[in-house]
């Protein structure tokens, strides 16, 4: 029986995105502007508690959140990020999608995270107001050289075959949570594992092999 609630794993699946999101930008930086695209699902509970931490890093985070959830768990998320005036649209702003705006930083992001739908995506297609989201994140990836982040599996990939749907959707980086889900074998970013948090049991049980995280780190980064 297995006593750790969906809130706790949110926390510490949050905690190893963020530590993911912040590595591959390095600390030369003093400031970085943030877009996470969650849904109201588990994939989007981990995106909110990586931006609250990333702001405590020192990341200007913006959160688009386009059908929120009613769950209790979800609504407390939210008003932690609302507790930090952390911004949460219905939608990524339009002009946010144009290279011409990139001079202005209240509508030019550094990082996107894409905190969809991780490996619950099932069908031929995103539906709506995700699809959308989707092909904006590409553009902004491709005209304002956003790094592009995908956490646990790339939005409108299957879970097991990858792309199969053909959206063309290629993240930069992604963050495997627990383990590395079998999608990861077409991918072919910077790779990212955080999952420091799996009982050694469980991990037994599900003949799960934990890479060997240096030091005290909570990600560690494979080839």
């Amino acid at each position: 029986m297995c006593c750790w609630c969906v809130g706790e794993f949110a926390i510490f699946r949050g905690v190893c995105e963020c530590l993911s999101i912040y590595l591959p930008m390095g600390t030369t930086l003093f400031l970085f502007f943030l877009l996470a695209c969650v849904r109201p699902g588990n994939n989007g509970g981990d995106g909110l508690v990586a931006a609250r931490h990333l702001f405590h890093f020192g990341l200007e985070p913006t959160v688009v959140y386009p059908k929120r959830s009613t769950k209790t768990h979800f609504i407390n998320l939210v008003q932690q990020l609302e507790d930090l005036n952390i911004p949460i649209l219905d939608e990524i702003p339009a002009t946010s999608t144009s290279s011409s705006s990139s001079n202005d930083d209240n509508e030019f992001y550094d990082v996107i995270v894409d905190a969809i739908f991780g490996f619950s995506f099932r069908g031929t297609a995103p539906r709506e107001p995700f699809a959308t989201a989707i092909t904006q994140m590409v553009t902004m990836q491709k005209e304002q050289n956003s790094l592009l982040v995908s956490v646990d599996v790339p939005s409108s990939w299957n879970v097991d075959g990858g792309d199969l749907t053909g959206a063309g959707f290629q993240p930069d980086v992604l963050i495997s949570l627990t383990a590395p889900k079998l999608s990861a074998k077409k991918f072919t970013g910077r790779h990212f594992i955080g999952g420091r948090f799996l009982p050694p049991g469980l991990a037994a049980k599900y003949r799960i092999q934990m890479p060997p995280y240096p030091g005290v780190s909570q990600v560690v980064e494979i080839p």
